[in-house]
Protein backbone atom coordinates (compact mmCIF):
# COMPACT_ATOMS: atom_id res chain seq x y z
CA UNK A 1 0.00 0.00 0.00
CA UNK A 2 1.45 3.55 -0.96
CA UNK A 3 1.68 5.93 1.58
CA UNK A 4 2.32 9.72 1.55
CA UNK A 5 3.86 12.33 3.84
CA UNK A 6 2.43 15.28 3.22
CA UNK A 7 3.72 18.56 4.92
CA UNK A 8 1.83 21.39 5.44
CA UNK A 9 4.06 24.59 5.62
CA UNK A 10 3.56 28.02 6.27
CA UNK A 11 7.09 30.22 5.75
CA UNK A 12 5.75 33.31 7.83
CA UNK A 13 5.41 30.62 10.32
CA UNK A 14 9.01 28.78 9.77
CA UNK A 15 10.36 32.17 10.66
CA UNK A 16 7.87 33.29 13.32
CA UNK A 17 7.90 30.12 15.26
CA UNK A 18 11.70 31.06 16.66
CA UNK A 19 12.51 34.73 17.59
CA UNK A 20 15.83 34.73 16.55
CA UNK A 21 15.78 33.43 12.93
CA UNK A 22 15.90 36.47 10.17
CA UNK A 23 15.61 36.14 6.57
CA UNK A 24 18.32 34.48 4.88
CA UNK A 25 17.52 35.50 1.58
CA UNK A 26 16.64 32.32 0.51
CA UNK A 27 14.00 31.25 3.23
CA UNK A 28 11.88 29.05 0.69
CA UNK A 29 15.03 26.95 0.13
CA UNK A 30 15.69 26.80 3.22
CA UNK A 31 12.28 25.81 4.68
CA UNK A 32 12.09 22.86 1.87
CA UNK A 33 15.55 21.59 3.03
CA UNK A 34 14.49 21.36 6.41
CA UNK A 35 11.22 19.36 4.86
CA UNK A 36 13.63 17.16 2.73
CA UNK A 37 16.43 16.45 5.66
CA UNK A 38 12.92 14.90 7.86
CA UNK A 39 12.12 12.74 4.75
CA UNK A 40 8.54 14.78 3.78
CA UNK A 41 8.98 15.49 -0.23
CA UNK A 42 5.42 16.11 -0.59
CA UNK A 43 4.80 19.65 0.52
CA UNK A 44 1.50 22.30 0.75
CA UNK A 45 3.02 25.41 0.24
CA UNK A 46 0.78 28.28 1.93
CA UNK A 47 -0.73 30.96 -0.66
CA UNK A 48 -2.50 32.77 1.63
CA UNK A 49 -5.73 33.24 3.32
CA UNK A 50 -7.29 36.92 2.51
CA UNK A 51 -3.94 38.66 2.17
CA UNK A 52 -1.75 36.28 -0.60
CA UNK A 53 1.29 35.24 0.14
CA UNK A 54 2.81 35.18 -3.92
CA UNK A 55 3.22 37.82 -6.13
CA UNK A 56 -0.29 37.97 -7.96
CA UNK A 57 -1.29 39.15 -11.05
CA UNK A 58 -4.73 39.52 -10.15
CA UNK A 59 -5.82 43.35 -10.49
CA UNK A 60 -7.68 42.83 -7.29
CA UNK A 61 -5.03 40.72 -5.42
CA UNK A 62 -3.75 42.12 -2.30
CA UNK A 63 0.12 40.63 -1.53
CA UNK A 64 1.92 40.69 0.96
CA UNK A 65 5.38 42.49 0.84
CA UNK A 66 3.79 44.78 -1.68
CA UNK A 67 1.09 46.56 0.23
CA UNK A 68 1.20 50.23 0.04
CA UNK A 69 2.90 51.98 3.12
CA UNK A 70 3.28 48.40 5.34
CA UNK A 71 3.40 49.78 8.68
CA UNK A 72 5.19 48.10 11.49
CA UNK A 73 7.65 49.31 14.17
CA UNK A 74 9.12 46.16 14.52
CA UNK A 75 12.28 46.01 12.81
CA UNK A 76 12.06 42.31 12.31
CA UNK A 77 8.42 42.08 11.30
CA UNK A 78 9.56 44.73 8.51
CA UNK A 79 12.52 42.27 7.44
CA UNK A 80 9.87 39.49 6.96
CA UNK A 81 7.67 41.83 4.61
CA UNK A 82 10.47 42.67 2.89
CA UNK A 83 11.59 39.00 1.72
CA UNK A 84 8.30 38.44 0.23
CA UNK A 85 8.41 41.77 -1.36
CA UNK A 86 12.54 41.05 -2.75
CA UNK A 87 11.47 38.12 -4.35
CA UNK A 88 8.06 35.82 -5.39
CA UNK A 89 8.20 32.95 -2.48
CA UNK A 90 6.44 30.37 -4.19
CA UNK A 91 7.86 30.90 -7.20
CA UNK A 92 11.73 30.25 -5.64
CA UNK A 93 9.82 27.11 -3.92
CA UNK A 94 8.44 25.57 -6.65
CA UNK A 95 11.96 25.52 -8.55
CA UNK A 96 13.98 24.44 -5.84
CA UNK A 97 11.70 21.62 -5.34
CA UNK A 98 11.33 20.20 -8.94
CA UNK A 99 15.06 20.03 -8.85
CA UNK A 100 15.01 18.09 -5.74
CA UNK A 101 12.36 15.92 -7.19
CA UNK A 102 9.49 17.00 -4.55
CA UNK A 103 6.08 17.95 -4.95
CA UNK A 104 4.46 20.99 -4.03
CA UNK A 105 0.84 21.71 -4.02
CA UNK A 106 -0.20 25.47 -2.89
CA UNK A 107 -2.94 25.86 -0.04
CA UNK A 108 -5.22 28.44 -0.13
CA UNK A 109 -7.41 29.18 2.96
CA UNK A 110 -10.94 29.21 2.27
CA UNK A 111 -12.77 31.82 4.28
CA UNK A 112 -10.72 33.43 6.85
CA UNK A 113 -10.02 37.71 5.92
CA UNK A 114 -9.60 38.63 9.44
CA UNK A 115 -11.19 41.81 10.83
CA UNK A 116 -11.37 45.62 8.98
CA UNK A 117 -8.07 46.53 10.46
CA UNK A 118 -6.34 43.74 10.35
CA UNK A 119 -3.12 43.43 8.67
CA UNK A 120 -4.10 40.01 6.81
CA UNK A 121 -7.37 41.28 4.99
CA UNK A 122 -7.40 42.15 1.69
CA UNK A 123 -8.86 45.09 -0.20
CA UNK A 124 -11.15 42.90 -1.80
CA UNK A 125 -12.49 41.95 1.51
CA UNK A 126 -12.37 45.86 2.90
CA UNK A 127 -14.20 46.98 -0.67
CA UNK A 128 -17.06 44.40 -0.52
CA UNK A 129 -18.51 44.82 2.63
CA UNK A 130 -22.03 43.75 1.43
CA UNK A 131 -20.46 40.31 0.95
CA UNK A 132 -19.54 39.52 4.93
CA UNK A 133 -21.46 36.81 6.82
CA UNK A 134 -23.95 36.92 8.98
CA UNK A 135 -24.92 35.41 12.07
CA UNK A 136 -28.28 33.89 12.86
CA UNK A 137 -29.45 37.09 14.63
CA UNK A 138 -28.12 39.56 11.92
CA UNK A 139 -24.82 40.46 13.52
CA UNK A 140 -21.82 40.76 10.68
CA UNK A 141 -19.13 38.65 10.62
CA UNK A 142 -16.75 40.42 8.82
CA UNK A 143 -13.77 37.62 9.23
CA UNK A 144 -15.89 35.74 6.16
CA UNK A 145 -17.53 36.72 3.07
CA UNK A 146 -20.49 34.70 1.60
CA UNK A 147 -20.15 31.67 -1.22
CA UNK A 148 -23.62 32.73 -2.26
CA UNK A 149 -21.84 35.48 -4.25
CA UNK A 150 -20.75 34.91 -7.69
CA UNK A 151 -18.15 37.55 -7.16
CA UNK A 152 -16.48 36.27 -4.35
CA UNK A 153 -16.57 32.22 -6.25
CA UNK A 154 -14.45 34.18 -8.68
CA UNK A 155 -12.49 35.48 -6.73
CA UNK A 156 -11.24 32.43 -4.55
CA UNK A 157 -10.94 30.20 -8.34
CA UNK A 158 -8.95 32.93 -10.18
CA UNK A 159 -6.14 33.08 -7.00
CA UNK A 160 -6.23 28.75 -7.45
CA UNK A 161 -6.15 28.65 -10.57
CA UNK A 162 -3.26 30.98 -10.84
CA UNK A 163 -1.32 29.06 -8.46
CA UNK A 164 -2.01 26.43 -11.01
CA UNK A 165 -0.65 28.12 -14.05
CA UNK A 166 2.22 29.17 -11.75
CA UNK A 167 3.54 25.95 -11.28
CA UNK A 168 1.67 24.21 -8.27
CA UNK A 169 1.09 20.67 -8.84
CA UNK A 170 -1.83 20.71 -6.92
CA UNK A 171 -4.16 22.35 -5.14
CA UNK A 172 -5.23 22.28 -1.16
CA UNK A 173 -8.66 24.14 -0.62
CA UNK A 174 -8.47 24.61 3.40
CA UNK A 175 -11.65 24.59 4.64
CA UNK A 176 -10.32 24.11 8.48
CA UNK A 177 -9.45 27.77 7.74
CA UNK A 178 -12.30 28.65 9.65
CA UNK A 179 -15.40 26.76 10.23
CA UNK A 180 -17.92 27.36 8.96
CA UNK A 181 -17.17 28.22 5.50
CA UNK A 182 -21.44 29.69 5.39
CA UNK A 183 -23.42 31.31 7.90
CA UNK A 184 -27.02 33.79 7.05
CA UNK A 185 -26.36 35.59 4.84
CA UNK A 186 -29.38 37.39 3.31
CA UNK A 187 -29.00 35.97 -0.68
CA UNK A 188 -29.34 32.84 1.22
CA UNK A 189 -31.94 33.24 3.93
CA UNK A 190 -33.92 35.27 1.34
CA UNK A 191 -33.90 32.78 -1.38
CA UNK A 192 -34.97 30.09 1.14
CA UNK A 193 -37.61 31.43 2.54
CA UNK A 194 -39.15 32.23 -0.96
CA UNK A 195 -38.72 28.37 -1.89
CA UNK A 196 -39.59 26.85 1.44
CA UNK A 197 -41.62 29.48 3.63
CA UNK A 198 -39.77 29.01 6.21
CA UNK A 199 -37.04 31.58 7.53
CA UNK A 200 -34.09 29.24 8.02
CA UNK A 201 -33.18 31.64 11.15
CA UNK A 202 -35.81 29.90 12.76
CA UNK A 203 -34.48 26.21 12.58
CA UNK A 204 -32.06 24.49 15.40
CA UNK A 205 -30.05 21.19 15.58
CA UNK A 206 -31.76 20.76 19.07
CA UNK A 207 -34.86 21.66 17.47
CA UNK A 208 -36.31 20.46 13.88
CA UNK A 209 -33.05 18.59 13.37
CA UNK A 210 -34.35 17.40 9.52
CA UNK A 211 -35.56 20.81 8.65
CA UNK A 212 -32.09 22.16 9.97
CA UNK A 213 -30.09 19.48 8.36
CA UNK A 214 -32.29 20.68 5.07
CA UNK A 215 -31.33 24.60 5.39
CA UNK A 216 -27.54 23.04 6.05
CA UNK A 217 -27.70 21.50 2.72
CA UNK A 218 -29.29 24.35 0.77
CA UNK A 219 -26.53 26.65 1.72
CA UNK A 220 -23.43 24.57 1.61
CA UNK A 221 -24.49 24.12 -2.06
CA UNK A 222 -23.42 27.42 -2.93
CA UNK A 223 -19.40 26.06 -1.43
CA UNK A 224 -20.33 23.29 -4.29
CA UNK A 225 -20.87 25.82 -6.71
CA UNK A 226 -17.61 27.02 -5.92
CA UNK A 227 -16.03 23.77 -6.48
CA UNK A 228 -18.22 23.00 -9.49
CA UNK A 229 -16.77 26.52 -10.87
CA UNK A 230 -13.04 25.60 -10.01
CA UNK A 231 -13.30 22.36 -11.55
CA UNK A 232 -14.41 24.19 -15.19
CA UNK A 233 -11.46 26.34 -14.75
CA UNK A 234 -9.05 23.47 -14.23
CA UNK A 235 -10.17 21.58 -16.60
CA UNK A 236 -9.21 24.19 -19.24
CA UNK A 237 -5.83 23.87 -17.88
CA UNK A 238 -5.77 20.46 -17.73
CA UNK A 239 -6.86 19.96 -21.46
CA UNK A 240 -4.51 22.33 -22.46
CA UNK A 241 -1.27 21.79 -20.63
CA UNK A 242 -1.80 17.86 -20.16
CA UNK A 243 -1.49 18.10 -16.07
CA UNK A 244 -3.84 16.56 -13.26
CA UNK A 245 -3.69 19.04 -11.24
CA UNK A 246 -5.33 17.39 -8.34
CA UNK A 247 -7.82 19.34 -5.27
CA UNK A 248 -7.25 18.11 -2.47
CA UNK A 249 -9.72 19.38 0.26
CA UNK A 250 -8.67 19.80 3.70
CA UNK A 251 -11.95 19.38 6.45
CA UNK A 252 -12.84 18.53 9.93
CA UNK A 253 -12.48 14.99 10.84
CA UNK A 254 -15.66 15.13 13.11
CA UNK A 255 -18.28 13.50 10.28
CA UNK A 256 -19.54 14.09 6.86
CA UNK A 257 -22.87 15.20 9.37
CA UNK A 258 -20.87 18.04 11.19
CA UNK A 259 -18.96 18.97 7.72
CA UNK A 260 -22.10 19.84 6.43
CA UNK A 261 -23.25 21.88 9.38
CA UNK A 262 -20.36 23.69 8.80
CA UNK A 263 -21.49 24.33 4.76
CA UNK A 264 -19.15 21.16 3.47
CA UNK A 265 -21.49 18.80 1.37
CA UNK A 266 -17.90 16.51 1.60
CA UNK A 267 -20.24 13.62 0.39
CA UNK A 268 -22.04 15.38 -3.02
CA UNK A 269 -18.34 16.85 -3.54
CA UNK A 270 -17.33 13.32 -4.34
CA UNK A 271 -20.53 11.89 -5.84
CA UNK A 272 -19.99 15.16 -8.53
CA UNK A 273 -16.13 14.58 -8.88
CA UNK A 274 -15.43 17.69 -7.29
CA UNK A 275 -12.19 16.33 -5.33
CA UNK A 276 -9.54 13.84 -5.89
CA UNK A 277 -8.44 13.74 -2.29
CA UNK A 278 -9.43 14.86 1.08
CA UNK A 279 -7.09 15.42 4.10
CA UNK A 280 -8.85 15.49 7.65
CA UNK A 281 -7.72 17.80 10.42
CA UNK A 282 -9.07 16.51 14.07
CA UNK A 283 -10.64 20.10 14.45
CA UNK A 284 -12.42 20.39 18.04
CA UNK A 285 -14.90 22.86 17.30
CA UNK A 286 -18.37 21.52 17.49
CA UNK A 287 -20.65 20.71 20.37
CA UNK A 288 -22.63 18.49 18.84
CA UNK A 289 -19.99 16.42 16.74
CA UNK A 290 -17.24 15.06 18.70
CA UNK A 291 -16.40 11.68 17.25
CA UNK A 292 -13.26 12.83 14.99
CA UNK A 293 -13.43 9.38 13.53
CA UNK A 294 -11.12 8.41 10.21
CA UNK A 295 -13.59 5.04 9.30
CA UNK A 296 -16.72 7.60 7.27
CA UNK A 297 -14.39 9.11 5.59
CA UNK A 298 -11.79 6.00 4.52
CA UNK A 299 -15.28 4.42 3.47
CA UNK A 300 -16.10 7.20 1.49
CA UNK A 301 -12.65 7.04 -0.40
CA UNK A 302 -12.98 3.99 -0.88
CA UNK A 303 -16.57 4.44 -2.86
CA UNK A 304 -14.98 6.79 -5.36
CA UNK A 305 -11.30 6.16 -5.43
CA UNK A 306 -10.31 9.07 -3.44
CA UNK A 307 -7.09 8.83 -1.07
CA UNK A 308 -7.99 9.59 2.58
CA UNK A 309 -4.80 11.77 4.51
CA UNK A 310 -5.26 11.31 8.21
CA UNK A 311 -4.37 14.16 10.09
CA UNK A 312 -2.11 15.38 12.32
CA UNK A 313 -0.03 18.28 13.72
CA UNK A 314 3.53 19.56 14.84
CA UNK A 315 1.75 23.13 16.57
CA UNK A 316 -0.09 21.50 20.16
CA UNK A 317 -3.48 23.73 21.18
CA UNK A 318 -2.39 26.78 22.21
CA UNK A 319 -4.98 28.38 25.24
CA UNK A 320 -4.45 31.76 24.06
CA UNK A 321 -2.60 34.17 21.68
CA UNK A 322 -1.01 33.56 18.45
CA UNK A 323 -0.71 30.10 17.80
CA UNK A 324 2.91 30.20 16.31
CA UNK A 325 3.83 31.03 20.01
CA UNK A 326 4.00 27.13 20.79
CA UNK A 327 3.93 26.08 23.54
CA UNK A 328 6.61 23.40 24.85
CA UNK A 329 4.77 21.31 27.74
CA UNK A 330 2.21 20.64 25.25
CA UNK A 331 4.43 19.18 22.59
CA UNK A 332 5.12 15.42 22.79
CA UNK A 333 6.37 13.25 19.33
CA UNK A 334 5.20 9.77 20.58
CA UNK A 335 2.03 10.89 20.67
CA UNK A 336 1.48 12.35 17.38
CA UNK A 337 3.97 9.20 16.24
CA UNK A 338 1.33 6.73 17.48
CA UNK A 339 -1.55 8.78 15.94
CA UNK A 340 0.25 8.36 12.47
CA UNK A 341 0.70 4.90 13.07
CA UNK A 342 -2.97 4.30 13.99
CA UNK A 343 -3.86 6.20 10.86
CA UNK A 344 -1.68 3.46 8.61
CA UNK A 345 -3.14 0.61 10.77
CA UNK A 346 -6.76 1.56 9.80
CA UNK A 347 -5.55 2.26 6.07
CA UNK A 348 -4.89 5.99 5.49
CA UNK A 349 -3.47 6.95 2.42
CA UNK A 350 -0.93 8.95 4.41
CA UNK A 351 -0.50 11.83 6.74
CA UNK A 352 -0.92 15.27 6.51
CA UNK A 353 1.40 16.97 9.23
CA UNK A 354 -0.11 20.48 9.74
CA UNK A 355 2.88 23.59 10.59
CA UNK A 356 5.63 20.98 9.66
CA UNK A 357 7.29 24.28 9.35
CA UNK A 358 7.59 24.19 13.33
CA UNK A 359 8.45 20.65 13.45
CA UNK A 360 11.41 20.01 10.70
CA UNK A 361 13.33 22.96 12.93
CA UNK A 362 12.45 21.68 16.27
CA UNK A 363 14.72 19.07 17.61
CA UNK A 364 11.98 17.90 20.16
CA UNK A 365 9.90 16.83 16.93
CA UNK A 366 12.43 15.73 14.21
CA UNK A 367 13.19 12.72 15.19
CA UNK A 368 10.29 10.70 14.66
CA UNK A 369 9.35 13.66 12.52
CA UNK A 370 11.58 12.19 9.83
CA UNK A 371 10.65 8.22 10.31
CA UNK A 372 7.28 9.24 9.17
CA UNK A 373 7.80 8.06 5.59
CA UNK A 374 8.40 4.87 6.66
CA UNK A 375 6.11 3.37 9.06
CA UNK A 376 7.89 0.33 10.00
CA UNK A 377 10.88 2.23 11.21
CA UNK A 378 8.81 4.46 12.93
CA UNK A 379 7.03 2.11 15.06
CA UNK A 380 10.68 -0.07 15.72
CA UNK A 381 11.67 3.46 17.00
CA UNK A 382 8.45 3.76 19.67
CA UNK A 383 9.35 0.15 20.74
CA UNK A 384 12.57 2.14 22.22
CA UNK A 385 12.55 1.14 26.30
CA UNK A 386 13.20 4.91 27.43
CA UNK A 387 11.49 6.46 25.05
CA UNK A 388 8.45 7.63 27.10
CA UNK A 389 10.86 8.38 30.11
CA UNK A 390 11.95 11.01 27.37
CA UNK A 391 8.68 12.04 26.57
CA UNK A 392 6.43 11.40 29.99
CA UNK A 393 2.63 11.83 28.19
CA UNK A 394 0.88 14.51 30.99
CA UNK A 395 -2.63 15.98 30.78
CA UNK A 396 -0.92 18.73 28.61
CA UNK A 397 0.17 16.92 25.64
CA UNK A 398 -1.44 13.79 25.89
CA UNK A 399 -3.77 15.34 22.75
CA UNK A 400 -0.63 16.56 20.56
CA UNK A 401 -1.46 16.43 16.89
CA UNK A 402 -4.92 17.69 17.18
CA UNK A 403 -5.79 20.43 14.98
CA UNK A 404 -3.99 23.79 17.23
CA UNK A 405 -7.10 25.74 16.31
CA UNK A 406 -9.27 23.90 18.79
CA UNK A 407 -10.81 24.59 22.04
CA UNK A 408 -11.16 23.46 25.33
CA UNK A 409 -14.74 21.18 25.65
CA UNK A 410 -16.10 24.22 27.77
CA UNK A 411 -15.79 26.65 24.78
CA UNK A 412 -17.16 24.38 22.05
CA UNK A 413 -19.51 26.07 19.56
CA UNK A 414 -22.90 24.52 18.94
CA UNK A 415 -24.38 24.14 15.49
CA UNK A 416 -27.38 26.07 16.77
CA UNK A 417 -24.91 29.02 17.37
CA UNK A 418 -23.89 29.05 13.75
Amino acid sequence: MSWTVWGISELGCWLGHFPYRWPTGRDAEDCLAAHIACNIRHIIWDLGRSVLNYHSSLPEATCRGLRENPHSEDSRRRAIEELYRERCQLRAALMYARERDCIIYGRLCMNRHYDPLSEHRSRFADSHPELCEQFRDGRLDVTRLTYASAEYRRERVEILAEAAFTGCEGLCLDFCRQPPAVRYHPLLVTAYRAANDIDPRELTLSGERDAFLAWCRYRAASVTQFLIELKQELDRMRERYQRAIPVQVRIPSDGVEGNLVAGLDVVGWCEQDLVEEIALSELRWLREYQGWALDPYLDLGERHGIPIFAGNSCLPMQAGGWSGECNPCGVNPVVAARRTLSARDAGAAGISVYQTDLGVQEPAQMELLSLYADPAALEAALEAPDLLKRWPITPENEMFGIDNHSRPMNRLTSADEL
